[in-house]
């Protein structure tokens, strides 16, 4: 079925249930979609069972079809003769006879009799067709007729003729998507769409030639070779039709696979496949194309190897994106590889302690990862650029930022300079980010909002790459999705890019509740260090928010140790592990492989954003070590200058709860949840919900009605510490300044909100689930 045709569907909608006595022409190249377009208008007005289809109506034997082709008769004995210079006798009422009694009068819905396949309309094919119509108003029937073009001028002023376009770029897609096993890159349904000239069945027939690879743009196609057979049935009255001039003409136009709103002044072809057609009729008598000259090999390679990776034909490259740099030591193709591999995150780079790109390439090719036109910019900033791809090198293997400082003050150089290559600005907004500076990554996407007509494949992705960051950071887990779509739209190949597919299960763990399916990334040792570690830690979080604490500590575990700067920033993600660690272990109990990972301070320029220093008090307070964190997550809820956003709010208020779900405090933890559950549902976070049910759940599991530790003041708490080591009540008044009777009575008090009937019943809950301030004495 072809889509978006919703004017032509409403035309013959409005033809078919409407009473005028005329006739409705669809007019069309071949393959364009008459059919299914009026099968789809006829079913939609309720045609279903009253219309009929009559199927070759101009060769020797037509017949007519139910809209399903489910049934058919022979109408042989009423063929359309075709001789211009006679008239004929045409039994038109015994034809319509013959349909109506083959229809049945059980039919509901307008009658139409939809002629297809007509061809060129010819004078006596229109004095048939008319002569139909005739008698088919007479009987209450409706006449559509589908035809290739018109050979008669002018029509009848009773016919209709209804012009069907090519299809838009949206409506093209969804006719691929529809048929095709693979997905279809946005710029290769733009190339499809101009050869076929918004053609479905041609579209599908240049599309049905082209490799997995070069369908989904991992590699490159500029278009065909040579002509289909559909597309020489489209064109072939046209082609018949042309003058000799006209066909040189043709033959000799450029036929490049771009848009057609960009051929810069050229001669242009309504039709390239005509004009294919013209060449291929030519043969080797044709003009050559002198468009482009002879060009030196050396060069060839340069701007061939530069296109892969600007358009991100990725499965052209050698298994290392230095081969390609060695054999041409260029420094824009060396700011190319550069940057293509940091931005997916391939490991692309043989020694990361060795030379930065190969022998030859020399030092400026820095200049060109961060900006078109190096010779603007200032040397200090282009100083500045060089120690910046330097550092993010190193990470890549390494994981380790040695000098924070210094990468902080080197980006602030490079922020205001001008031309600015959006795979840079992609590199640096991961900087910015793993650096906690979330303001300075949305400054510098702001300042680079504008349009990306002329912008290449790699950095229309870098852009949503970006974006996708900064939302995955601020936790807008329905925008990362939205930028990660529109990235794999125009690249299917990003959604298996290791980068992307650890934003995608955290935004689609926020936003749905899924449980990630696997931890196993693919195209496995294809990956740097770096960005093995950013996966697990958005695979961690994922864990988290769904409630499986145990899987989150070791995912977290491991992202740190492969990358203790992840991109989430090292506050953010600590936080996660230890509320990890917290929800999934008995209390106090931190793992000395996840307490080293905690130990390296974190430095107060990575805490400036409102929610970074939202999530380092909810660490403070999960760390607290005197045991009573209901103050230090009070302060860390009220306390940050900024408010922090829905998504920080939810972090703390889940926090809360499980920590003192976990320790006892059931009434207090129960009230965080709630109220979290309640911002989720208003935050389109409801992926939580699956997290906090499932963290209660366990909680009831490993032993009902948690007691109300948290609850107890801290009077109490002396006396409660004191009679589980056994001290009399006659001791505990000594050691607390108060009456044997007060002892008594705040003892039986704290029975009563703890659930238990005596001090016998208070050894077994305090050896059994003890609270962390009774654990830490």
């Amino acid at each position: 079925m072809v889509h978006g045709r919703d004017r032509e569907l409403r035309v013959i909608g409005h033809f078919a249930t409407d009473l005028d006595p005329t006739v409705l022409v669809v007019r069309g190249l071949s393959g364009i979609g008459k059919t299914a377009t009026v099968l789809q208008a006829l079913k939609q007005v309720g045609a279903g069972s009253s219309a009929v289809r009559v199927v070759r109506p101009c060769s020797p034997r037509p017949s007519a079809h139910d809209l399903d082709n489910s049934r058919r008769i022979d109408l042989a004995a009423w063929s359309v003769p075709d001789d211009p210079e006679h008239d004929f006798d045409f039994d038109a009422a015994g034809f319509l006879r013959a349909v109506s009694a083959w229809a049945g009068d059980g039919a509901s819905g307008p009658r139409v009799l939809f002629v297809d396949d007509v061809g060129v309309l010819t004078p006596a094919r229109a004095r048939w067709l008319q002569r139909l119509a005739d008698e088919a108003y007479g009987q209450d029937w409706r006449v559509i007729a589908a035809v290739h073009s018109i050979a008669v001028e002018p029509l009848s002023d009773d016919v209709e003729v209804l012009e069907l376009g090519p299809l838009d770029r949206n409506s093209l897609r969804r006719v691929l998507d529809m048929e095709l096993s693979a997905p279809v890159a946005a710029d290769v349904v733009e190339h499809l769409r101009w050869w076929s000239a918004g053609n479905p069945r041609l579209a599908l027939e240049l599309a049905g030639s082209l490799s997995t690879a070069e369908l989904r743009g991992d590699a490159s196609w500029a278009g065909p070779d040579a002509v289909g057979s559909a597309a020489r049935r489209a064109y072939r009255a046209m082609l018949a039709g042309l003058d000799p001039a006209t066909m040189t003409a043709l033959a000799a136009a450029p036929l490049g696979g771009a848009s057609p709103a960009r051929r810069d002044g050229r001669t242009t072809v309504r039709h390239p496949l005509l004009a294919l057609l013209c060449r291929e009729a030519r043969g080797a008598d044709g003009p050559a194309d002198r468009e482009h000259p002879a060009v030196d090999l050396d060069v060839a390679g340069l701007r061939a190897a530069a296109g892969i990776l600007d358009g991100l034909h990725l499965d052209e490259l050698p298994a290392r994106a230095w081969a390609v740099v060695a054999a041409t030591p260029d420094p824009r193709l060396a700011a190319r590889a550069v940057g293509v591999s940091l931005m997916t995150g391939r490991a692309w780079m043989d020694h990361v302690d060795g030379p930065l790109v190969p022998d030859g390439v020399g030092p400026e090719w820095t200049d060109h990862l961060w900006w078109r036109d190096p010779a603007a910019v200032g040397a200090e900033a282009r100083a500045a650029g060089g120690r910046v791809a330097a550092t993010l090198l190193r990470l890549e293997g390494s994981g380790e930022l040695p000098h924070p400082g210094a990468l902080r003050a080197d980006l602030r150089l490079l922020g205001p300079t001008p031309g600015q290559d959006w795979v840079g600005v992609d590199l640096r907004v991961r900087a910015l980010l793993m650096l906690g500076d979330v303001v300075g990554a949305r400054g510098l996407l702001a300042d680079h909002s504008g349009a990306t007509s002329e912008r290449t494949v790699a950095e229309i992705v870098a852009r949503d790459l970006a974006a996708a960051r900064v939302a995955s950071f601020d936790g807008r887990a329905v925008d990362v999705r939205a930028h990660l779509a529109h990235a794999a739209e125009l690249r299917p190949s990003v959604d298996e890019w290791l980068p992307a597919r650890g934003m995608r299960a955290a935004a689609d763990a926020v936003v749905d509740g899924t449980v990630p399916a696997s931890t196993m990334p693919a195209q496995a040792g294809s990956w740097s260090a770096r960005v093995l570690g950013e996966y697990a830690a958005d695979l961690g979080a994922a864990h988290l928010v769904v409630g499986q604490a145990e899987g989150a500590v070791a995912l977290l575990t491991i992202a740190l140790e492969h990358c203790a700067w992840p991109y989430r920033g090292r506050v953010q993600v600590r936080c996660d592990l230890v509320e990890a660690v917290l929800a999934s272990t008995s209390p106090g109990k931190v793992g000395p492989r996840a307490q080293r990972l905690l130990e390296p301070p974190v430095a107060p320029e990575e805490r400036t954003a409102p929610d970074v220093a939202a999530a380092h008090s909810r660490l403070g307070a999960l760390l607290a070590d005197d045991g009573t964190p209901s103050a230090a997550f009070e302060a860390a809820l009220h306390a940050p200058q900024a408010p922090m956003s829905p998504w920080q709010r939810v972090r703390m208020l889940v926090a809360y709860g499980r920590y003192a779900v976990t320790r006892g405090g059931r009434a207090t933890g129960n009230a965080m949840l709630d109220e979290a559950r309640t911002l989720v549902r208003l935050a389109g976070m409801a992926g939580w919900l699956r997290g906090i049910d499932t963290f209660l759940a366990e909680a009831d599991a490993t032993g009902g009605a948690d007691p109300e530790w948290e609850v107890l003041g801290g009077h109490e708490r002396e006396m409660v510490r004191l009679a589980v080591h056994g001290a009399t009540n006659s001791q505990i008044a000594q050691a607390t300044f108060v009456s044997e009777r007060t002892v008594v009575n705040r003892l039986r008090q704290a029975y009563a909100t703890l659930g238990i009937r005596d001090r016998r019943d208070l050894v077994r809950l305090a050896e059994t689930r003890p609270p962390a301030w009774l654990v830490s004495s």
